[in-house]
């Protein structure tokens, strides 16, 4: 199945849309506090008053955080956000759905080179591989709690899917001896990343860390971590096993227009696959566009 399963979307109310478009245009711009990258907290309080406006805004949230953070879910949702982006345009479609986030959680940048949204496809030379399934920040203190996506236009080759796997499913599926491999510490691969909003980048760590929710641990997991390995050393094979499990789980699903797909890291592993050929012969205007935010809660997740 390429579509988004109806159980895992969820329509944004025709009153909520209202009573966000009556209070746009005055409330701030999303603003990131200096100490820890966060949404600052006087515009998140001025964003969290408009939930205030109507019940519509709890339920949607209470929703939302049934599907993200059931354990014996799969850690994602899809809002329906086109309205906002057909009313409003991209630059307040993207303020608006900031403000929706604020509501379910703190929107944060992950490190200094990038701004909150984050264009995915800026360069289609660089995109057109696939993104594996991977957790984000998986080698900082305190990775996001929720990554989340939003459609500006699906890839017009047909390519591009969208990919999420219940990453504790995968976990469950590990012999005894791969899961205690996991848990051993390992080196993270080099890079030159300077964290903002998610604590400082560990030079070790272990792939399942027992020291963050949920209670069987916090997968940290990236391809990227399999580069330059031994493949006969176990904790290779461990990995390798993981990825295996995570794919056999995957949903791939074609994102619309305006489609917000959110994620819960502690649940849900995401990535998305290759763009269709010849992305480089494609006017800027009809290449596909997703934004990036990352999220974290107020409170502890699963």
């Amino acid at each position: 199945m390429t579509t988004v399963p109806p159980a895992y979307r969820v329509p944004l109310p025709d009153r909520l849309i209202d009573l966000i478009g009556k209070h746009l245009d005055d409330l701030p711009n999303p603003k990131l506090s200096l100490t820890d990258g966060q949404l600052s907290a006087d515009v998140a309080d001025r964003y969290r008053a408009v939930l205030a406006g109507t019940p519509d805004a709890w339920a949607l949230i209470q929703h939302l955080r049934d599907l993200l953070d059931d354990d014996q879910g799969e850690g994602f949702g899809v809002l329906t956000a086109t309205p906002l982006l057909d009313h409003r345009g991209i630059d307040d479609g993207l303020k608006a759905v900031t403000v929706i986030l604020s509501w379910l959680a703190t929107p944060l940048k992950t490190n200094d080179t990038e701004p909150l949204w984050s264009l995915l496809d800026a360069d289609p030379q660089h995109t057109v591989d696939q993104s594996p399934l991977h957790i984000d920040a998986v080698h900082t203190a305190r990775p996001p709690d929720y990554t989340a996506f939003l459609c500006g236009r699906p890839d017009p080759r047909g390519g591009g899917l969208s990919l999420v796997s219940p990453i504790h499913r995968a976990i469950s599926r590990l012999t005894d001896d791969e899961h205690a491999l996991l848990t051993d510490r390992i080196h993270r691969p080099h890079d030159t990343d300077t964290t903002t909003g998610t604590g400082t980048i560990l030079d070790v760590f272990p792939v399942l860390d027992t020291t963050l929710p949920p209670a069987d641990g916090y997968v940290r997991f990236h391809p990227h971590l399999l580069k330059n390995t031994d493949p006969a050393d176990p904790h290779t094979s461990a990995l390798h096993a993981l990825e295996h499990e995570l794919v056999a789980r995957q949903r791939r699903m074609r994102l619309a227009i305006g489609d917000l797909l959110i994620t819960n890291q502690h649940l849900c592993a995401h990535g998305h696959g290759a763009l269709g050929g010849f992305q480089h012969h494609l006017p800027d205007k009809q290449r596909r566009r997703i934004w990036r935010i990352h999220l974290r809660a107020s409170g502890p997740t699963p």
